[in-house]
C-alpha cells in the first residue's frame, strides 16, 4: 500500500511512457522536442533563403570583380570576416535598440542572414566570374543578348546545382550558429521580465531547440548534462542530415552526368 500512496513530483525519469522523461512541470520531454522542432526548421530555412536572396543577385552583379556590387561584397567580407560569425552576430544582437525592440525576431533573423551573405556572394562572384569566360558565355554576349537574358539562360542553370549544394550546407551552418548563440544566452526572441522580487533578466519566448538548449545550459556547469543533450542532439542530427543532403545531391549530379 506504500508503494501506491507514495507521492511522486515531476521531474520524471525516462520511462515506456516518457521516453526521455519530463520537465519540472511534468511535461514530456520528447513532444518539446518534437513540437519546437516545426519553429527551429522554418527559422533556419528563412535565414537561409534571405541570405541567398541578398547573395545571388550581388555575386551575379558583380562577376567582373569590378563596380558598385563588387565594393558592397568586400564591404560585407571585411566587416564580418574578421570575426567568428557567432561573435559578430552576438555584438550586433547586443545593440540596446534591438534588445528592448517588439521586433526582435525579425531583426534576428535578418542579422543572421547579413552576416554571412558576403561569404555567400562572394563565391557565387568566384564561380560566375569563371562562367563569364566561357566560349558560349563570349558567344552569347557577341549575338548581343541582354544581361536578363545571359543570367536567365547561362548563369542561373549553370549556378542551380552549386547553389542547391550551398544552400543545404548553409541550413547545417546557420543551425549550429543558432546553437551558438544559445550557449552564450543569445536569444532570437525574448523578453524583459521580472523573474524574482526587484530583479529583471532577458527570457526567452521562442519554442525551438535553441530556445530549450538555454533553458537547460546551466545543467552543464553542475555535471548534469540531463536534458541538453536531447536538443543539441537534435541539432546535430538536423546538421549532419543537411550536410549529406548536400554532398548527397553533388554526387548524384556528378554520377548522371559521366
Amino acid at each position: 500500500m506504500d508503494a501506491f500512496n507514495k507521492l511522486e513530483l515531476p521531474a520524471f525519469e525516462a520511462s515506456e511512457k516518457n521516453w526521455i522523461g519530463t520537465d519540472k512541470k511534468g511535461v514530456d520531454n520528447l513532444s518539446k522536442i518534437v513540437i519546437a522542432a516545426k519553429e527551429t526548421i522554418f527559422i533556419v530555412i528563412i535565414i537561409t533563403l534571405i541570405r541567398y536572396i541578398i547573395a545571388i543577385p550581388l555575386g551575379l552583379l558583380s562577376c567582373k570583380k569590378k563596380g558598385f556590387f563588387h565594393h558592397v561584397i568586400n564591404a560585407l567580407n571585411q566587416c564580418f570576416s574578421f570575426l567568428p560569425p557567432v561573435f559578430a552576430t552576438a555584438l550586433l544582437l547586443a545593440i540596446p535598440f534591438l534588445l528592448f525592440t517588439d521586433l526582435r525576431l525579425l531583426w534576428s533573423i535578418l542579422i543572421l542572414a547579413v552576416v554571412e551573405a558576403g561569404r555567400v556572394a562572394y563565391t557565387i562572384q568566384q564561380q560566375a566570374n569563371q562562367l563569364s569566360r566561357e566560349s558560349y558565355m563570349e558567344a552569347g554576349i557577341a549575338l548581343g543578348l541582354s544581361s536578363r537574358t545571359l543570367v536567365k539562360n547561362y548563369y542561373i542553370p549553370a549556378l542551380l546545382l552549386e547553389l542547391i549544394v550551398n544552400f543545404c550546407i548553409d541550413l547545417g551552418k546557420v543551425m549550429l550558429l543558432i546553437g551558438q548563440l544559445s550557449i552564450i544566452s543569445i536569444f532570437l526572441s525574448h523578453e524583459w521580465r521580472e523573474v524574482d522580487y526587484y530583479t529583471n533578466e532577458f527570457v526567452q519566448t521562442g519554442l525551438n531547440w535553441a530556445a530549450l538548449l538555454a533553458s537547460h545550459r546551466h545543467e552543464i556547469f553542475r555535471s548534469q548534462f540531463g536534458f541538453v543533450f536531447y536538443p543539441a542532439f537534435a541539432m546535430m542530427f538536423t546538421i549532419v542530415t543537411f550536410n549529406l543532403l548536400g554532398e548527397g545531391l553533388r554526387r548524384h549530379y556528378q554520377s548522371t552526368r559521366i
